[in-house]
């Protein structure tokens, strides 16, 4: 499990970093939905490490 959150993690800070440098408004747009789900997704993983304690 903390393989996979880790690499979410990552993924989510490597958005972000993105998202700062764009110029474009439509990549932004692309970015902030890949952003959006992949903080969701991190935020379900949580929720089923919690439940399992």
């Amino acid at each position: 499990m903390f393989t996979k959150t880790f690499t979410i993690e990552r993924h989510i800070e490597e958005l972000r970093a993105e998202l700062r440098t764009t110029t474009d408004p439509k990549e932004a747009r692309d970015i902030q939905a890949e952003l959006a789900a992949m903080m969701q997704l991190a935020d379900d993983l949580d929720r089923e490490s919690e439940a399992m304690l």
